[in-house]
């Protein structure tokens, strides 16, 4: 059964591969692999005490930092030193998910043949990253097609690697902008509204991203709109809009409007954050705080991506109670394989076969192909062990591998 798995086509509905285009991996070589492999930075950082009150990008906390400043163009010499730094804690995270995604991409797309990163195989595979990002894109979409990944959504805006990618709007985009001269709740709207019709003609988006659990708790309030008037007239005219907890209530609520007017999907963060973030803490982005706001919009559609992790019991519960909620496992087999493989099982049980997806969740196709080789595993491996007709097993796995997300963002393969 497990070959089956292994090429069933993909619809992986969410990527962050638009990060990898702002380095010269033709320059970096196999140090912009690392550095843009963000969740096994993270934890190689989460291994420092010292680094206790910052993110792993920070200066002195990881070469991160120093690559940015020289746009990628690194001394011989701070190359070797950022080489040896990642080499030398690399066995620090070796037993993680993350480690196991990131070793499959190795072995299958650079040829590597031990468990790490070492001193002898580190330049045999660094020639090899920096020959195939002689032409990015092509490599790009060949690392696609070995994973036979059919479709990525793209976040955000327009893909740069389109097809096969997708667009996704973000609502932070939005959200972010300065009050300037909107002055009640009638213009936000149709700002807003003009906002996603602007993106619907350009790059015609797949769904609208929530990924406000970054700086607030993700419960979605009423918003009265003549309180909102109130709000938007104490904002400056150079603050953000979220700036008031009020208005960003009231944006969100308008993308859940939008949402069922255009069948365009809200995909919303919940659960644990990347990097070693210290801003939100873990509770306000817990799934169940959004129950609220996704009662009054039945009308809206909503992915809740992570699954909630760890309180993934959250995220199952609510895909499973209202027909307007699915369940996303992206990001979760790297976060922990055993997990994903007990939240895999438990959706099974509980929510309707249709309602259970996939992304991958990565800064670069070299990422996101690990990610998709390791949720074949956890699949194949979880619907092995259940007592049904393999042929009823094989239906599970295209729904979840494709069918659902096509169906749920009208997507043909």
């Amino acid at each position: 059964m497990s070959m089956y798995f292994s090429s069933l086509p993909v619809i992986d509905t969410h990527e962050h591969i638009g990060f990898v285009y702002k380095w010269r991996p033709e320059v970096m070589g196999l140090l912009h692999l690392c550095l843009e492999s963000h969740y096994m930075m993270a934890s190689i950082a989460s291994a420092d005490a010292k680094a206790a009150g910052h993110e792993w990008q920070d200066e002195g906390i990881s070469p991160w930092h120093e690559a940015i400043e020289a746009k990628g163009i690194l001394s011989p010499e701070s190359y070797e030193a950022s080489m040896h730094w990642i080499i030398d804690r690399i066995p620090l995270i070796a037993q993680t998910s993350d480690w196991k995604a990131f070793q499959y991409t190795l072995r299958d797309l650079f040829g590597m043949e031990d468990f790490v990163l070492t001193r002898e195989n580190w330049r045999a595979i660094d020639e090899r990253v920096r020959e195939k990002y002689h032409d990015r894109e092509a490599w790009h979409r060949e690392i696609l097609e070995r994973a036979a990944v059919k479709t990525a959504f793209w976040c955000y805006g327009k893909p740069l690697l389109a097809p096969p990618c997708r667009g996704v709007l973000d609502i932070a985009g939005f959200a972010n902008h300065p009050r300037a001269k909107v002055q009640s709740a009638a213009e936000l709207r149709a700002a807003f509204d003009a906002y996603v019709a602007n993106a619907v003609a350009d790059y015609n988006p797949v769904s609208m991203k929530v990924g406000f659990a970054y700086y607030r708790n993700i419960a979605i309030a009423p918003a009265p709109e003549g309180d909102v008037d109130a709000a938007l007239a104490s904002l400056s005219p150079e603050a953000p809009l979220r700036q008031s907890r009020l208005v960003d209530d009231f944006i969100h609520g308008e993308a859940a409007r939008v949402s069922a007017e255009r069948s365009l999907p809200l995909q919303v963060h919940t659960g644990t954050l990347a990097g070693n973030a210290y801003e939100t803490p873990l509770g306000g982005s817990y799934a169940v705080n959004l129950e609220p706001f996704i009662t009054r919009h039945p009308g809206a559609k909503f992915d809740i991506f992570h699954g909630s992790f760890p309180q993934w019991g959250e995220a199952v519960t609510l895909a499973r109670k209202y027909p307007n909620v699915y369940l996303n496992m992206c990001w979760v087999p790297t976060l922990s394989e055993s997990m994903a493989r007990s939240m895999l099982s438990a959706a099974l049980d509980a929510v309707p076969i249709n309602k259970i997806l996939f992304g991958g969740d990565a800064h670069s196709p070299e990422m996101a192909y690990g990610i998709v080789v390791l949720f074949r595993e956890i699949l194949a491996d979880v619907l092995a062990r259940r007592a049904a007709p393999p042929k009823l097993m094989r239906g599970a796995a295209e729904w979840i591998l494709h069918r659902g997300a096509s169906e749920l963002y009208r997507i043909s393969i």
